[in-house]
């Protein structure tokens, strides 16, 4: 039976789960569920697929939550931006994921297509994703349970800590359920996070997202877009094996396993995995902490 997130989290203190992009092809989509397939035994909370820059697959991302829910017997939170669309597209694009039999959604604002560099609303549409977020609690209630992004390092359009946590709790009233945090590398921009957000009267759960590094000058050009920061003990241990992939394979695995133990071990409600489509090194780093 599919369960909203947050009846998972009335059940679970702590919960474990697994982001995955939405391919372009029909072999891609192919070899996704083959991927899930193998990480599915690791017993994951719930799953989450994304949207794509501008919307560029959303009626992928739906195909495949749905399938996903129906193969595996899993919840999938299924990703939902504003780029790109009016408001009336995005009612009919909620009521489509509805009648897919999905119960989950994380309500963005999204990136832009690839190649344009500064984001513009479009006409009758949103600019920002707490509008989004109210938009689908007050057309469906609470029948959807929505998710919303959070920034540990704040987000890199926010001038200051004390914006970001003013627009996450504009989330956070207009609907959002929890948070999903964008990746990090250094345990203590979390719970300063969770601090600031204590403080602003946010109790809702927040889990932390961790990307295991794989390919350290590909995370350098991903961060200096999303404005996430690579501390300088994360470019001393992986700069000088750079060119080496198994060896940042090794070193990223042990890196991740240490960072989750320490958020766990500190009180994190659980661990949120971006895999980049791949089965390993998630699943070596799930086998290595103590959960």
């Amino acid at each position: 039976m599919i369960k909203k997130i947050t009846d998972i989290f009335k059940e679970k203190p702590r919960t474990y789960s697994f982001e995955f992009f939405s391919p372009k092809t029909d072999a891609g989509i192919a070899r996704l569920y083959d991927t899930v397939g193998e990480l599915v035994k690791l017993g994951p909370d719930f799953l989450s697929v994304t949207y794509g820059a501008g919307g560029s697959t959303r009626e992928t991302t739906t195909k495949i939550v749905d399938q996903l829910q129906k193969r595996f017997d899993v919840s999938v939170l299924h990703h939902l931006t504003c780029i790109g669309h009016t408001k009336d597209e995005l009612t009919g694009i909620i009521s489509n994921i509805k009648q897919a039999g999905v119960k989950n959604i994380l309500a963005l604002r999204g990136d832009p297509p690839v190649g344009v560099k500064e984001w513009k609303k479009i006409p009758g549409g949103f600019e920002y994703s707490y509008q989004l977020v109210d938009m689908i609690r007050s057309l469906h209630k609470d029948y959807f349970s929505i998710g919303a992004a959070g920034f540990p390092e704040c987000h890199m359009n926010c001038s200051s800590y004390e914006l970001d946590t003013k627009y996450l709790k504009l989330k956070i009233d207009s609907g959002a359920d929890f948070a999903l945090t964008q990746l990090f590398f250094d345990n203590n921009d979390y719970f300063k996070y969770i601090d600031r957000l204590k403080k602003a009267g946010i109790k809702n759960r927040v889990i932390p997202g961790i990307l295991p590094i794989v390919n350290y000058e590909k995370l350098v050009n991903f961060c200096s877009t999303c404005g996430a920061s690579i501390p300088d003990k994360v470019r001393a241990i992986f700069e000088p094996i750079k060119d080496n992939e198994k060896a940042t394979h090794k070193t990223g695995v042990e890196f991740a396993v240490k960072q989750c133990q320490g958020l766990l071990d500190s009180g994190a409600p659980g661990l949120h995995f971006y895999t980049l489509n791949r089965i390993d090194p998630v699943r070596e780093i799930i086998k290595n902490i103590k959960l």
